[in-house]
């Protein structure tokens, strides 16, 4: 998700994250499927067979890589713990854009999520660089 801090931010912002929670769980459902064969594969008394075995495999790994993916998709959405709303909040006293979207995300009526943190994070380090390279 890609958030400008130096905009409002967007009135629809949880827009994608009903898609990424259906795609996980649908993921997620085929991991346990996979997982389910293989537990049957070792307690049934089936003699051993190369297709069972990897249809296992492939309900386990497959889905279980494109599963992290999507996580990965669906953690930009997550609130943020204390710690790093502390650092957003100093953040936003050094400096004044980072501090204005926090004012529009709390005017929207809403806790900034994890996306929102990473962008002020991203423009801190900016202005810091700046700074060292102008001194």
């Amino acid at each position: 998700m890609k958030i400008d801090i130096t905009r409002q931010p967007p009135a629809d912002i949880y827009r994608g994250r009903g898609k990424y929670i259906w795609i996980s769980i649908a993921l997620l459902s085929l991991v346990v499927c996979g997982g389910g064969l293989m537990i049957y594969g070792i307690v049934s008394d089936t003699p051993p067979g190369e297709n069972l075995e990897t249809l296992a495999l492939a309900l386990f790994v497959g889905p279980a890589v494109v599963f992290v993916y999507y996580g990965g998709k669906l953690n930009a959405y997550k609130g943020l713990n204390p710690v790093q709303k502390k650092e957003l909040a100093d953040l936003g006293r050094k400096h004044a854009e980072i501090a204005a979207y926090c004012a529009w995300v709390a005017e929207a009526g809403r806790e900034p999520i994890y996306a929102e943190y990473e962008a002020c994070k991203d423009r801190g380090e900016e202005h810091q660089c700046r700074e060292i390279l102008v001194e």
